[in-house]
């Protein structure tokens, strides 16, 4: 048993770089490193046949074979057209969380071979960004599960960077989690006190992220080449132009972190030009995109004020996008903070490992102190008995669709940074004389205010699942059905319903795109055929 609680990992599986860590022996949380020996593996997938390549090699044959070739697939997760067009939008017709499988089983692999421990890597705890939905969850998990692990459970991003950050603080501090991705963009209020890590507010952009300032880059590059050589190319004219840009761009971006000046070269069709670029050139290309995450962050601290969170007294900066200087000068500038960069590329895998083996201690501790089998001998799980303390919030707004004098209306029952784990209950009525049944249409939406009218019109709700419930025996109109909305900790939204205590419904939400058992075990067999490298 005592080892046993050890062999949980985190993982930061994310749109650009995906990373696993575990928490060793003398109680530090280490990243695993892959097959090249890097902390980070590419999210990058090439599919070939039975042959499929992940992380770095795969993202240099992007340029040559883009038509192989899978990369930011985190952006499609929730995304119904990836699902419904999965044939001619990715290689071979695989979904996106087939591809995330695909990413975690490369890391899986890679790692089994890294660690130290006797058995393969079983149980783990991925991370999400704050502001996925109950369908993104569930889709991430279900990835983990296709790549054959037991995914314990999905928390936030920049929860798992701040049970990295807390678990070094002593004392209570509010703090800023700025989490900059290659594909995604979170921000998160968090308060630290000793074992207890409470979220204050979240939000997020989940088509922001450090690509975007590689396209503007990209864009520029490719504007100084038709300038010379008078074409008029743009990044949709050819997908290895704009792959090889891209690579480029991301090379440049990066050196441009830590010089004032690059030379990039760009070569299409036999010819080429070369181009200066100095961060400032590059900092004006890319100034509104990282407006756009100081206009989030500033709503986000609003958010947090009518929650009577007045004073940050911390801001971190997360990712590796938040490595660029423009990010730290405009955070400082805007908060009238000095923000700290900390550990960006893996901090967030790292606090995964630490929730993860809190969990595993405590679940350990739980079968030990209820083993009445009267052995005095039985060994006792070794651990720390300080386990760290979630409370997590909602990322989105959940209603139930009603009619509102005759108009289709969403009633919103639970929203947006609402502490998690949650329940909310609200009366409602039948509409009509003898009704056969009542159907129950779940909504979700980005509205925070619940000061509002909590009816609010239909266009602002995304449809998640409508059920039936039928009625056993005729009901006059206006008679009360109670609805329950109740959310757990790793956000998934469970729904139940009565009318009279007679006749009643229960479930959890079934979301086109989630995958049924039938369709899990058609994946699993599938990915179990193929040679991940």
């Amino acid at each position: 048993m005592a080892d046993k609680s050890r062999l949980v990992y985190g993982i930061d599986l994310g749109t650009t770089y995906s990373c696993i860590s575990q928490v060793d022996k003398f109680d530090q949380a280490v990243v695993l490193r892959n097959f090249e020996g890097d902390a980070t593996t590419p999210s990058v997938v090439y599919l070939d046949g039975d042959n499929v390549v992940v992380g770095k090699e795969a993202k240099s044959l992007s340029a040559e074979e883009p038509d192989k070739t899978v990369a930011y697939i985190k952006r499609h997760i929730g995304v119904d057209s990836s699902f419904d067009n999965a044939a001619t939008l990715f290689p071979q017709g695989k979904d996106p969380v087939f591809i995330s499988s695909l990413i975690l089983k490369k890391l899986v692999k890679d790692a089994n071979e890294a660690s130290d421990n006797p058995e393969p890597i079983k149980d783990v705890v991925i991370t999400c960004p704050a502001y996925f939905g109950t369908k993104e969850r569930m889709q991430t998990k279900q990835a983990g599960k296709i790549a054959g692990l037991n995914v314990l459970t999905v928390i936030n991003e920049p929860t798992a960077a701040a049970i990295s950050y807390g678990m070094r603080v002593s004392e209570r501090k509010v703090i800023m989690v700025y989490d900059l991705g290659g594909g995604t963009f979170d921000v998160t209020i968090i308060r630290v006190d000793g074992g207890t890590i409470k979220v204050i507010a979240t939000g997020g952009d989940h088509k922001l992220g450090g690509v975007d300032w590689d396209m503007a880059l990209a864009e520029f590059m490719l504007m100084k080449y038709n300038e010379e050589h008078g074409t008029t190319y743009t990044l949709d004219f050819d997908p290895k132009l704009k792959n090889s840009l891209l690579l480029e761009a991301e090379q440049k971006k990066k050196i441009l972190t830590a010089k004032p000046q690059v030379r990039a070269n760009v070569t299409f069709n036999g010819l080429s030009t070369k181009i200066e670029i100095t961060r400032e050139l590059f900092d004006q290309l890319t100034e509104g995109k990282l407006n756009e995450t100081i206009d989030k962050t500033l709503e986000l601290i609003e958010i947090a004020k009518g929650k009577d969170f007045e004073k940050i007294d911390e801001v971190l900066l997360v990712g590796g996008s938040s490595r660029m200087p423009q990010i730290r000068e405009k955070i400082n500038a805007a908060l009238g903070v000095d923000a700290r960069l900390d550990d960006p590329d893996e901090c967030v895998a790292k606090g995964a490992a630490i929730f993860a083996i809190n969990e595993a201690f405590a679940a350990a501790m739980d079968e030990y102190e209820n083993d009445d089998t009267g052995d005095a001998e039985k060994p006792k799980p070794i651990g720390n008995n300080t386990r760290t303390r979630i409370v997590n919030v909602t990322s989105k707004t959940y209603g139930i669709g009603c009619y509102v004098n005759d108009e289709n209306m969403i009633a919103n029952m639970i929203f947006a940074n609402t502490a998690l784990p949650t329940k909310y209950k609200d009366t409602f009525t039948t509409r009509t004389d003898g009704q056969e049944g009542i159907f129950l249409r779940v909504f979700e939406s980005d509205v925070t205010d619940p000061k509002q009218d909590a009816h609010i019109q239909q266009r602002f709700g995304v449809e998640l699942e409508g059920k039936e419930l039928p009625l056993s025996k005729w009901y006059p109109a206006k008679t009360p059905v109670d609805v329950i909305f109740e959310i757990d900790n790793e956000g998934i939204l469970s729904v139940h319903a009565e009318v009279d205590e007679i006749d009643t419904i229960d479930f959890k939400l079934t979301i086109k795109g989630v995958k049924d058992e039938e369709q899990l075990a058609a994946a699993q067999a599938e990915i179990e055929k193929l040679n991940v490298e």
